[in-house]
């Protein structure tokens, strides 16, 4: 990628990610090698097919972003953060994640209740 196109400045990283997709069902491991506020160079195994959009989470960084990929060659992708001024921390994801299980659990147990009057 010509680094003239690039939005902001990218820094040599060596940092390990997760790429989920289908509603987070999947995952897959991959190591990030460089990082912007709006995109990434990661590399992942060569055989491995992904959707044009997923959720990268950066776990040491404690963020998760949404991704597109741009450009592959390989194992080498370059992405671009659909929303980088979103970028949220980890562990506030998971905390949101968890409270809307909590709130389906509860809202399937009033039903419950409702229903058996």
């Amino acid at each position: 990628m010509d680094t003239e196109r690039r939005r902001a400045p990218r820094h040599r990283t060596l940092l390990g990610g997760i790429v989920a997709f289908n509603g987070r069902r999947s995952t897959l491991d991959c190591t990030i090698r460089n990082l912007s506020g709006s995109g990434a160079l990661m590399a992942v195994p060569d055989a491995v097919a992904l959707p044009p959009s997923f959720e990268l989470e950066i776990p040491s960084r404690q963020r998760q972003y949404s991704a597109r990929t741009v450009w592959r060659s390989g194992e080498r992708i370059g992405i671009v953060f659909t929303d980088p001024a979103e970028a949220v921390p980890l562990d506030l994801m998971r905390r949101l994640k968890a409270c809307e299980t909590a709130d389906a659990g509860l809202k399937t147990r009033i039903r419950q209740l409702t229903e058996a009057g």
